[in-house]
């Protein structure tokens, strides 16, 4: 019989009988799973029945215009069902079904197995009543029977159908979706089904599938990326066209995670630069239970304390508070308040090191995330004990002043005789004023800052330089000048403009600037505050050491970023090339558990030597990993040893030319006339990544060179394929971990060997460079010093 005559299309139906009565269910999904919880493709109503019972899977007969469908017991994770399956009265784990089989579902729930060919019996099942079904199917006709392939076939179909299900697209946790070129979708994994549970009846309407259509008609393109936002979840959704197929294939990974942990890096970030971008202060970080999480080195240093002896302390516990109970409970209370989203601030005193005692401008500022709930506290102090001072000697020498004046006025009323005395008296209260004049004027020249007097015109009025230090101005030269004479004018602008302001507002400016002088690049920070009518005076402080550091913390940040995005790169490839050696291995040692005793010692050496295989294959990208770990930790390490390289090239070429049937490699190597100095095992690892990436690919076969010369002092060797090529914009990165150019399509590989190249030309204290061009091919040249 000629099985490649076509026939009409024979249709699939399963007649259920549970607690919502007797129905018809047509088989159309390639697979679906049965059981009570409503996430299953055909949900079954009986307590008997598991929540995942079975599996259907559609299987194909080879060279028939037919299928047949395999009954699972159990879920995609291989877990059993409670209750079992029987088919005609047989218990079973897997049964291909054959039209009229009757099938037991846990106790209570029956259904039978039909096909037909007839699509007027189509449009019956799909309408009528439950109680005309059985009569009806009763009659109905095995289209199966005039289609029974010879035995030998049935055997290949069966044993096609087992390494198929090792693969099979269902035992990926990831939602994996099929729709033909009008969008209709033709096949569902469970993922999708779990994860979407509304897409098969929305279709195109659906946020998951609005667009991919459209995508594809207006591209050239076969293979695209996406994100899709639906509600509260992010998914990462790879589209590809099968044109051999005309369907469109859609991958989709769930990044939710991924993304709130980037947002959370960028709040972190913005935590950090509330800490450190604070100045003239004590500042740090606590949680909305005052357990202190940073704190900037000013307050350390007054405290005489490093970081590591306080972090996850409460605050109240550090010995900056630790003077008296009162300030503690004091403190705790302000946290309770802030915590509850009150700003809080009051004047107290702390103890620092050697128990000195400053008095702190101290407060507590909460930090609202986006649902408005405290996540963390910023405390400031600014160190206010020397202006306290100044204001207690004013207020001494005041109120000194005014009682002596009230106690001369009234004896000089008393009697002109004690004039004299009264003047005498007056000039000692002089004498004291003038004493906390120079106090103050003491307190004032202690300061670590420049100050400066301006007109409101930009006039330098005066000035007075910080101690130890030096101006990066001329001394008095300046003074009488227009900033605009001093500065460069990128300075001299922002300052006018905080002058402006400055007087304007009566409210203090601050702005930073860059100035660069005896050959130094210096940062500074200006603070501008009103001195006297149409006058401002600026305070102006070295900050450069304070933002060298922040730019360290940047840069650390920067490095941990990219080393997030190295272990996804890493998880993301393990994950994927560990997957296909895995099922390998399973559906191997399953088959092998199940029907070895049936199997003839070939059969059995087939399977063994996948498993051999994979295991190796996994070895392998080990390996890689370790190697390429190596390198980046500086432990890889470089032994040259006197070699014949011609005589390598030639024996490295022969070896992977016995690895493929369908290139050529084609030798063009100089004799070596001078022995040469190189890491033999360094070389195997740049040349057979090399060579083996010219040939994988190529797919489609053909000539690769391998060449070799000797100029001056270096080897020159150049491999040339002929194949995929590399897309101009992704040259620049093929030598980084994990980067596989987006042209590859379904070639497997880890994106470790280029890296691996790299570092290996590197240890030589060679050179490794590409061109390249897509569909024509790349030329790899490694430049090699000869260490003679």
């Amino acid at each position: 019989m000629d099985f490649s005559t076509s026939s009409p299309k024979i249709q699939h139906f399963l007649v259920i009988e549970d607690e919502l009565g007797k129905r018809t269910v047509p088989l159309i999904d390639s697979t679906c799973s049965l059981g009570r919880d409503p996430s299953n493709s055909i949900v079954i109503k009986s307590p008997s029945v598991s929540r995942q019972h079975a599996l259907l899977m559609r299987v194909t007969k080879p060279d028939i215009d037919s299928h047949l469908f395999r009954l699972i017991d159990g879920n995609l994770q291989g877990k059993r069902s409670m209750n079992g399956l029987t088919v005609n009265g047989q218990k079973c784990t897997t049964h291909d079904l054959n039209h009229g089989d009757e099938v037991m579902f846990g106790q209570e729930v029956r259904a039978r197995y039909y096909m037909t060919n007839n699509i007027a019996d189509v449009h019956f099942l799909e309408s009528c009543e439950s109680d005309e079904v059985t009569g009806f199917l009763s009659n109905l006709h095995n289209p199966m029977q005039s289609q029974t392939p010879p035995s030998e076939v049935l055997a290949h179909s069966n044993e096609a159908a087992i390494v198929r299900l090792a693969s099979f697209p269902e035992l990926f946790t990831n939602p994996i979706i099929e729709s033909n070129l009008n969008g209709k979708i033709t096949y569902l994994n469970p993922a999708a089904v779990a994860q979407f549970p509304q897409l098969r009846e929305m279709q195109t309407d659906h946020p998951i599938m609005a667009g991919v259509t459209t995508l594809i008609g207006q591209e050239d393109e076969k293979n695209f990326a996406r994100e899709v936002e639906i509600g509260s979840q992010i998914f990462e959704q790879s589209v590809h066209y099968i044109a051999e197929s005309d369907l469109i294939r859609t991958y989709i990974v769930d990044i939710t995670k991924r993304k709130r942990m980037e947002a959370a890096l960028k709040d972190s970030e913005r935590r950090f630069k509330a800490i450190f971008n604070q100045t003239f202060q004590f500042s740090g970080l606590l949680n909305p239970d005052g357990i202190l999480l940073e704190a900037n080195q000013t307050a350390l240093e007054f405290g005489g304390l490093h970081l590591d002896d306080v972090i996850n302390t409460p605050l109240w516990e550090t010995r900056w508070w630790s003077k008296s109970a009162e300030t503690q409970s004091r403190l705790k209370n302000a946290v309770i308040e802030a915590a509850w989203g009150k700003f809080v601030r009051y004047e107290v005193d702390i103890l620092g090191a050697e128990d000195k005692v400053a008095t702190i401008d101290f407060s507590l500022k909460p930090v609202h995330d986006e649902v408005d709930n405290v996540v963390l506290l910023i405390f400031e102090g600014r160190d206010i004990s020397d202006h306290k001072q100044v204001e207690s000697d004013l207020q001494r020498a005041h109120s000194e002043l005014e009682q002596r004046v009230q106690q001369r006025t009234v004896e000089l009323k008393q009697s002109n005789e004690h004039l004299r005395s009264e003047i005498v008296e007056r000039q000692r209260a002089e004498a004291a004023l003038q004493s906390s004049v120079a106090t103050n004027r003491a307190l004032i020249n202690a300061m670590p800052d420049w100050m400066f007097r301006f007109s409101a015109d930009g006039i330098f009025v005066n000035y007075k330089d910080a101690p130890n230090t030096k101006l990066p101005l001329p001394s008095e030269a300046f003074l009488g000048k227009s900033l605009y004479d001093v500065f460069p004018k990128a300075t001299a602008q922002p300052f006018m403009e905080c002058i402006e302001k400055t007087l304007d507002r009566h409210e203090m400016q601050l702005f930073e600037y860059q100035f660069d002088a005896e050959g130094n690049s210096f940062v500074f920070e200006a603070r501008f505050a009103v001195s006297a009518e149409n006058e401002v005076m600026a305070v102006i402080r070295d900050i450069t050491e304070r933002k060298r550091a922040e730019d360290d913390i940047r840069n650390a940040l920067n490095k941990e970023r990219e080393l997030n995005e190295l272990k996804s790169r890493f998880v993301a490839m393990t994950s994927h090339e560990f997957r296909t050696p895995l099922a390998t291995i399973l559906s191997s040692a399953e088959l092998l558990e199940h029907y070895g005793h049936k199997w003839d010692e070939t059969r059995k050496l087939k399977h063994l030597s996948q498993i051999q295989q994979s295991v190796d294959h996994m070895t392998g990208l080990l390996n890689d990993v370790l190697l390429l770990g190596k390198a980046e930790s500086g432990n890889l390490a470089f032994n040259p040893v006197p070699m014949q390289l011609t005589e390598f090239c030639t024996g490295l070429a022969e070896e992977l030319q016995i690895t493929t049937q369908t290139h050529e490699i084609v030798c063009r190597l100089q004799e070596q006339l001078t022995e040469v100095q190189m890491d033999e095992k360094l070389l195997r690892h740049i040349f057979t990544n090399l060579l083996s990436n010219a040939i994988k690919y190529s797919p489609q076969g053909g000539i690769i060179n391998f060449d070799l010369v000797f100029e001056s002092d270096e080897a020159i060797l150049k491999v040339q394929d002929h194949g995929l090529g590399i897309p101009p914009s992704e040259c620049s990165h093929v030598f980084n971990s994990f980067n596989r150019a987006t042209n590859v399509g379904n070639i497997s590989g880890t994106g470790l060997g280029l890296a691996i190249v790299k570092r290996s030309v590197d240890l030589h204290g060679g050179e490794i460079t590409l061109t390249s061009q897509e569909t024509v091919g790349t030329i790899f040249t490694v430049r090699l010093p000869i260490y003679k």
